[in-house]
Formats: structure tokens, C-alpha cells, sequence
């Protein structure tokens, strides 16, 4: 009886180790396919890529600044997550075909100015008012001010995120004719413009026949003589080299374009918020350097037009109150559009 006894004990003794065996067995292989499963679901994010789109050529401040400020900046600051990719000369489409890209959100940035949105967003036809501001800081004051606050919201409305407010210039004017010191001297001159009624008005009132083109045919419609000149800032037009076509050159300063670097709402709005900080806060140092290179970019290059045999006229306060009388009716034209609360919110702004 005992070695029934004995053998019964052994026998359990062995089930219980084979099950305590196998269930550790189980729990080792449990941890093993938990431990593949989180394994296969870190995965290393994709590579963000924005791309900017630019009408300007790829020597104009805001094109050099968003590759040496912007574009390392939001690289760096991402370590590597995010990729700038940066075109100019309107390799993804004029400033008009880009920014209703960038509404559909088809495209992730695009650098323009203001006039090309006018039939968007009517209040942004101030910055088409001839001869608004005085200086580089008047304007700064209105676009880093209330009034620019108000428009980043009208762009937000119609799907355009302004990550930054800088600045296009001072347009001057340019030909291949003669010289331009009197609204007289402009009679009979074809005269390349933004596609823009304001402007329009404003060149028809000076006595030009102003001729709306995109920017990247300009260079060889002057080659052609199909215009005879072209309005722009001098670091814009210096790097598309218009001036071995234009050789008399007025610093007329006619108007004052902001340029804004936008961001469809649709595609930011689904960046998380990190991505989304990093983006303001690279435009916002990429504003302030573009708004100085350009302006110490218009001084140099003034002096190599006249090196490279242009003749540059600075207009005389009185011939330039002579533009400024006859272009004064513009202000009720974008009165009537962009409503009189701007208007008037404009005016105390610049006093």
C-alpha cells in the first residue's frame, strides 16, 4: 500500500510541475508577442516637406531670406522632421495660380503681395493707395499694428493663414524710353502692372497705358518691346535684371507692397502644435530679416544701376506732389470697396 501511496504522490507531483512548466511557457511567449507588437507599431515619423512658392527670382530679399532664415530655422528647430523646399520665379504658378493653390490647400506656401488678393479680401486695397506712407517704418507700424491684425483675420476667413508680414517695397518705375521726371513725361508709355484695377487707375490717371502681365513674361516682353517699362521695387526688378533692358529709372515710390508668406488654413490647421510654432516663430525672424535686406538692398543697388549705365532720377518734392495730385482719386475708389472704418483707421495710423 505504501508504494501505491508513494507512486499516487510522484505522479501528482509531476503533473503539477509540467503545469506550472507550461503556463510560465505561455507567459514567456505572451511577452515576446507584446513586445513585437509595440516593437512593429514605433515607427520613425515621415518627413514633413512644405514647399513656398515665389513669383520673384531667386536674387529678391524675401526668396535669399527664406533660404537663409526661414528654411534653417524651421529645419533645425524640427531636427530634421520638417523639409523647407523654396521656389522662385513662379515655378509653381503665378502669385494668383499659388495663392488659390494654397486655398485649396493643393499647396503649402506662397509668398505674395497684397494686390492680387484685392478681389478676395477688398480691404487689403489699401496698400494699393498711391503714395500712402513716407517710409519703411510708417508702414511697419500699420502692418505690425491693429490694422494688420485685423486683415490676418479677413485671410484666415477665406482659408490663407499669414504666418508673417514683410515687405515687397517701394515701387519705382522704369523704361526703356526716356526719362520720367512729370506725369507728362509718361504719355504714350506702355507700362507693366500687377493684374490690379488700383493700379490700373492710377498709372491711366498719370497719363501711362499701363498693361497687366504676369512677372515671369515682363523681362521678354521689354527684350520685345510688346511694354516699354515695368513698376517695381529695386531689389525685385535689379534681380530679374531688368535693367539691361530699362536704362531710365524714376524713384517714383508710388506705393508701398507688403509681401505675406501664407499658409493654406487647410494644411495648418492639420500640422500639430508644435509644428504649427515652429512655423510662426521661424516667420516671424524671417520677416524682420527680410524687411533690413531689402532696405539695405535698395541703397546698394541704386548706385550699381547707375555703375551699370542707368540713370536714376530721385524725384524733387515738387515734381512728386505733381503724382501725388493726380493720382488722389484712388482714395475713394478703395473707399468704396474696402469700406470708410479702414479708411479712417488708416489715416490715424499714418498721421
Amino acid at each position: 500500500m505504501e508504494n501505491i501511496k508513494m507512486k499516487k504522490a510522484f505522479i501528482i507531483a509531476l503533473c503539477m510541475g509540467l503545469s506550472f512548466t507550461l503556463v510560465g511557457c505561455n507567459k514567456t511567449s505572451e511577452s515576446k508577442t507584446v513586445t513585437q507588437t509595440a516593437t512593429s507599431e514605433t515607427t520613425t515619423p515621415e518627413k514633413l516637406v512644405i514647399r513656398v512658392s515665389n513669383g520673384s527670382s531667386k536674387g529678391a530679399p524675401a526668396v535669399v531670406e527664406q533660404l537663409n532664415t526661414f528654411k534653417p530655422m524651421v529645419e533645425e528647430a524640427s531636427h530634421g522632421r520638417i523639409q523647407i523646399d523654396v521656389y522662385s520665379s513662379a515655378q509653381l504658378g503665378d502669385d494668383t495660380k499659388a495663392t488659390e493653390a494654397c486655398r485649396q490647400g493643393e499647396l503649402e506656401i506662397v509668398s505674395t503681395s497684397t494686390a492680387p488678393l484685392v478681389g478676395l479680401i477688398p480691404e487689403l486695397a489699401i496698400f494699393d493707395i498711391p503714395f500712402l506712407f513716407k517710409n519703411g517704418e510708417q508702414a511697419d507700424a500699420v502692418l505690425d499694428g491693429p490694422i494688420g491684425d485685423q486683415l490676418n483675420v479677413l485671410l484666415a476667413e477665406k482659408g490663407l493663414i499669414n504666418l508673417a508680414w514683410n515687405e515687397n517695397g517701394f515701387r519705382d518705375l522704369t523704361n526703356s524710353v526716356r526719362n520720367v521726371y512729370t506725369p507728362d513725361d509718361l504719355k504714350g508709355l506702355k507700362i507693366r502692372t500687377m493684374e490690379n484695377k488700383y493700379h490700373l487707375e492710377a498709372w491711366k490717371l498719370l497719363g501711362a497705358s499701363p498693361t497687366p502681365m504676369s512677372w515671369a513674361e515682363v523681362f521678354t516682353a521689354l527684350q520685345q518691346g510688346t511694354i516699354d517699362g515695368q513698376e517695381n521695387p529695386i531689389p525685385n526688378f535689379y534681380s530679374a535684371h531688368i535693367q539691361e533692358v530699362n536704362k531710365f529709372i524714376t524713384r517714383t515710390n508710388h506705393v508701398y507692397s507688403p509681401l505675406m508668406l501664407l499658409c493654406s488654413k487647410q494644411v495648418f490647421d492639420s500640422y500639430d502644435a508644435e509644428t504649427q510654432q515652429i512655423l510662426r516663430d521661424a516667420a516671424k525672424v524671417y520677416a524682420q530679416a527680410e524687411r533690413k535686406l531689402n532696405r539695405e538692398q535698395t541703397i546698394i543697388l541704386k548706385n550699381k544701376l547707375v555703375e551699370e549705365g542707368c540713370t536714376v532720377i530721385d524725384l524733387t518734392p515738387e515734381q512728386r506732389q505733381l503724382f501725388v495730385d493726380k493720382t488722389l482719386p484712388v482714395w475713394a475708389s478703395v473707399e468704396k470697396v474696402a469700406g470708410s472704418d479702414i479708411i479712417n483707421q488708416l489715416k490715424a495710423a499714418i498721421k
